[in-house]
């Protein structure tokens, strides 16, 4: 007979973690045990172990938000002779059960809002990898669990990915970024002696998120388009730039002030941190959006490829 119960015993849970990372096709990465509780273990996470006897055969995890009011599923695995019993079913269950446990969560979801940041390997890419999955791998044996359960997919995640050695922009670029320094707007790095209001374009597009990370980060180096016209506005921006330890290009989102859009502005600030990537000794660049977002093609003009899909899935609680 199966017993699932929680678990906080990060030992037991990292070497589970680690057999489901080590099956053909997985794309999770292993962790040391540390790593591992730096990931898992943060405020408002539960731990749940599924066991036969005395073996370990089954992990889930999941963590609350009070903020967005949601409980996330963050992990759900079962050893690979003990499934097709119910088990990972019976583990999705149970960890939404204790989810709802605190009196704030409305919904559970598998989002990039998550603040536990799986590292998944790209496949394709020679052990290349990301720093996060946003949302479930459609081709886990999750995805197909979850819609079967009334989880309901409003969005899917593409990741793309791109090598950076011999980058090169795109042969339309030369003359879009000509037609831009006409009108006054240059494509440049940061300089807050000179250039104004990079705070008010995160108001613009309305994500003070990405404004958090960047305005943190304004020691490093930042791609900006500015508008000379309009006594050096901040029009549009990204990076900033810095390398991984893996040799991956960072990106903290792009965004474009909405009186400036429909111009080329995004595609030329984004070549542009691919060329200064690659210039500054990164190898890769990886990151995702959703499948509607128009700044795909921002990205895909630039030479990237669709890598993977994950689905954003979402179950509403039923208050009791």
């Amino acid at each position: 007979m199966t017993k699932i119960e929680r678990c906080s015993d990060a030992a037991v849970l990292c070497r589970l973690y680690g057999e489901f990372c080590a099956e053909k096709g997985a794309i999770t990465l292993p962790l040391d045990t540390e790593t591992f509780c730096r990931v898992f273990f943060q405020e408002n996470c539960i731990h749940l172990a599924a066991w036969q006897g005395n073996r370990p055969v089954g992990f889930a995890s999941g963590c609350a938000d009070a903020g967005r009011r949601v409980g996330y599923l963050s992990f759900i695995g079962v050893c690979t002779d003990m499934r097709r019993q119910g088990i990972g079913r019976a583990l999705l269950h149970a960890l939404e059960q204790e989810l709802c446990t605190f009196p704030f969560v409305r919904r559970i979801e598998t989002v990039f809002f998550n603040p536990v940041h799986l590292p998944w390997l790209i496949l394709v890419a020679g052990g290349a990898t990301h720093p996060c999955m946003p949302g479930t791998d459609q081709k886990s044996a999750l995805y197909p669990l979850l819609l079967s359960d009334g989880y309901t997919e409003w969005t899917v995640q593409n990741a793309y990915y791109r090598a950076l050695a011999g980058y090169t922009d795109p042969p339309t670029l030369a003359k879009t970024r000509a037609r831009l320094l006409s009108e006054g707007i240059e494509v440049t790095l940061y300089d807050p002696a000179e250039h104004r209001d990079l705070a008010g374009l995160f108001d613009d597009i309305n994500n003070p998120g990405w404004g958090a990370q960047v305005l943190a980060a304004v020691d490093q180096p930042i791609v900006v388009a500015v508008d000379h016209t309009a006594e050096n506005l901040i029009v549009s921006y990204t990076g900033p730039l810095s390398t991984d330890p893996g040799g991956r290009g960072n990106f903290c989102g792009i965004g474009t002030r909405r009186a400036y859009r429909g111009r080329g502005i995004g595609k030329v600030v984004f070549c542009e941190m691919c060329r200064r990537h690659a210039e500054r000794g990164a190898t890769f660049m990886s990151l995702y959006t959703g499948d509607q977002n128009p700044a795909r093609h921002i990205y895909e003009a630039a030479g990237f490829c669709i890598v993977r899909s994950f689905g954003n899935l979402r179950k509403e609680v039923v208050l009791l």
